[in-house]
């Protein structure tokens, strides 16, 4: 898995995340914690996967229109 830069904010959030699970001995509060951390991070994955669709469709509708090509009808 490729590490990205993160932030100094992320970077922050992330170490009292690591910290508040570290010290926390309730495992109902660990299982809900992980489940915000899980549908954080597919929403994280969607909303990027979603934005590279939008961004793809922006420029074959840019591409399509400087060389006069019509991709969106056949």
């Amino acid at each position: 898995m490729t590490k990205h830069r993160l932030s100094m904010e992320q970077r922050f959030h992330l170490e009292a995340a690591f910290r508040e699970i570290d010290y926390c001995e309730d495992i109902e509060k660990l299982r809900a914690l992980t489940k915000q951390i899980i549908t954080a991070q597919e929403n994280e994955k969607a909303f990027a996967r979603e934005a590279m669709q939008q961004i793809r469709k922006e420029m074959e509708a840019s591409a399509a229109k400087r060389f006069g090509f019509d991709w969106g009808q056949k």
